[in-house]
């Protein structure tokens, strides 16, 4: 498991704030990407969508893969929290908290 971000407090621009650990699991060409399982340290409070910005940003094929050139999740990115898929629009309003799950899947074809 890769571990990113940042010990169990961050400065920030007021003080101190406390921080939370997540795991974000890939799946398929995103595995190729990111690797397996990452336990990410991020700030509390911190969204899906926050979350996964700093997630993307640990490979540097990592953002063409989530992200349109706008910023905007690439429509086939399939995402999940704890088990429960979550819609691109709620990304931005989907508070983690400590030890969450998030599962990212990229497209997936068979047959």
């Amino acid at each position: 498991m890769r571990r990113a971000g940042t010990a169990a407090k961050q400065e920030g621009f007021n003080g101190e704030y406390d921080t939370m650990k997540i795991r974000i699991r890939a799946f398929a060409r995103f595995r190729e990407i990111f690797g397996e399982e990452t336990e990410l340290s991020v700030p509390d409070g911190t969204t899906l969508a926050g979350a996964l910005a700093e997630f993307a940003a640990l490979s540097p094929e990592g953002p063409g893969a989530l992200y349109e050139q706008g910023g905007v999740l690439h429509r086939y990115v399939v995402l999940m929290k704890n088990g429960s898929r979550i819609g691109h629009a709620s990304a931005d309003g989907e508070v983690l908290r400590e030890g969450d799950e998030v599962v990212v899947y990229p497209p997936v074809a068979g047959g």
